[in-house]
């Protein structure tokens, strides 16, 4: 159930029932992975794990993005099912998900990319250049848009979601009764982002949340709501549009400075890889036991997160470690 979403094939209820299904664990388990039935596991994980589901959901402004091919939704949620079920296969390190040098594409996403010499509606492995700027989920559309506008970017909604789903550090929600900024600032519309987050944290019930909350997402600017690399962002100036240039240099609250989406790839991989696999072990865990983790299943979490890492953060590891571990065996 955990790895094909189905009940049991006959080769594990004879297992099952002869008392040999533990002596062949490893080997069914791999058995499991590699057929075509564990795309199940792969698709509903990352959709619940990565909230992938909000993609179907942004209304993408078509005076913006006049071009936009509502099939380009899809491509850009299996881009991102493609990935991890690459390394899955694989069994590479889960820290590719952080910053890689590859990602999955079929044509139509690799154009909306700016991504020649990709044809054709299945996906495969491309390599990635860096003048591209991809590599990780960081600069999946998927992620992108579902944290956007739908007219242009979000960097709170995208900090929230690097906060919460990558590093399982949810930030508070905020206050009730917070002041809307467009009433007290006429202008603020004509503002850059940066300058309309510092707008923000001059509000005293803001400021605290947002100084150690704005830098994850403002590091993302580069990318526009549908996931397309930009250097200059429009913004509504009177009866017109003004371009004004992207500034995604951001300083974390650590005190790190990152340079755009490239250095915060970079930062969570050599950095923050800790707090990464600690939040994928613990959505893994969940998923596979089928309820919220509780307080007493951090010891669960802490055996798994071990292991993880002595084994170099390898993802079907992972897989192999949490059906061996006692919280699922007696779930």
């Amino acid at each position: 159930y955990f790895l094909w979403n189905t009940m049991p094939d006959e080769r594990l209820i004879e297992l099952a029932n002869t008392g040999t299904l533990r002596a062949n664990l490893d080997s069914e388990v791999e058995r499991l992975v590699a057929d075509p039935r564990s795309r199940r596991f792969v698709k509903q994980f990352t959709d619940q794990w990565l909230e992938l589901n909000f993609v179907k959901n942004v209304a993408v402004n078509r005076d913006r993005f006049p071009g936009f091919d509502d099939r380009l939704k899809q491509d850009m949620t299996a881009e991102t099912h493609a990935v991890f079920a690459e390394l899955l296969r694989e069994n590479a390190s889960a820290i590719q998900l952080l910053s890689s040098d590859f990602t999955m594409l079929n044509e139509r996403l690799a154009k909306h990319y700016g991504i020649d010499g990709v044809f054709g509606l299945a996906f495969r492995r491309v390599a990635l250049s860096p003048e591209w700027h991809r590599g990780g989920l960081l600069s999946h559309a998927s992620i992108l848009l579902s944290n956007s506008t739908g007219a242009d970017s979000h960097p709170v909604r995208r900090a929230v979601w690097i906060r919460d789903r990558l590093l399982n550090d949810p930030p508070a929600p905020p206050p009730p009764n917070v002041p809307s900024l467009e009433e007290a600032n006429p202008e603020f519309h004509k503002l850059s982002v940066r300058e309309q987050l510092e707008i923000h944290r001059t509000v005293e019930s803001c400021n605290r949340c947002h100084r150690s909350l704005d830098p994850w997402g403002i590091a993302l600017e580069n990318f526009d709501a549908v996931g397309k690399w930009r250097t200059d962002i429009p913004t509504n100036a009177g009866n017109g549009i003004q371009t004004q240039a992207v500034a995604a240099t951001a300083v974390l609250p650590d005190g790190r400075e990152v340079a755009g989406a490239d250095g915060l790839r970079q930062y969570l991989a050599g950095e923050r890889k800790q707090e990464f696999a600690r939040s994928l072990v613990s959505r893994l865990l969940s998923y596979a036991v089928g309820r919220t983790l509780e307080l007493s299943d951090q010891v669960a979490v802490d055996q798994v997160l071990e292991q993880f890492a002595q084994d170099e953060y390898r993802l079907q590891g992972l897989v192999h470690k949490v059906v061996s571990n006692e919280l699922f065996q007696t779930k």
